[in-house]
């Protein structure tokens, strides 16, 4: 395929869309570890992080399979599953509180796709922060330069699959 951003008139569209990022927000991160992946460190609140998630084809929700720190040394997940949809999400640890058990969980805040997994490859395909393409959802300048950090923190093996169409 093309190595460039364009795709085909044909083409499926990709599905981050407005709803898919609102239901990001906030999504709870109780089932990860609560640590990097990478290193290990807990996670605080306030806390930036890259986060893994995915939406296998039979489900209506998406899952948090694991974080890791926002640091450019730090490694994401290089291969991916067919028939699940992944995105790499970059964002920040928030607390959710219920008065009535008085718990907290962590949740995911202000969640910025950095790049998405369709369900038929097994590679990623970088979300490109400076041109909102017809397929994604129209990012904010905040957004934007939010991408741009995170991505520039993100390390995966090969150059050539950060780059290029799935």
């Amino acid at each position: 395929m093309s190595r460039d951003n364009q795709q085909p008139a044909d083409a499926p569209t990709n599905p981050v869309t407005n709803d898919t990022i609102a239901s990001l927000d906030q999504l709870s991160l109780a089932s990860t570890s609560g640590a990097c992946q990478h290193c290990g460190r807990s996670f605080t609140e306030g806390d930036e992080i890259v986060a893994y998630v995915s939406k296998p084809a039979e489900k209506r929700t998406h899952e948090v399979g694991h974080c890791v720190c926002a640091h450019r040394e730090h490694r994401q997940q290089e291969v991916f599953t067919l028939g699940v949809y992944e995105l790499l999400v970059a964002g920040r640890i928030g607390l959710a509180s219920d008065a009535a058990t008085q718990s907290t969980w962590p949740i995911l805040v202000e969640p910025v796709p950095l790049g998405v997994s369709a369900p038929a490859t097994t590679t990623i395909r970088w979300l490109p922060p400076e041109t909102p393409l017809a397929e994604q959802v129209t990012p904010t300048a905040t957004h934007r330069q939010r991408r741009r950090d995170a991505r520039a923190q993100v390390t995966v093996s090969s150059p050539l699959t950060t780059e290029g169409d799935d």
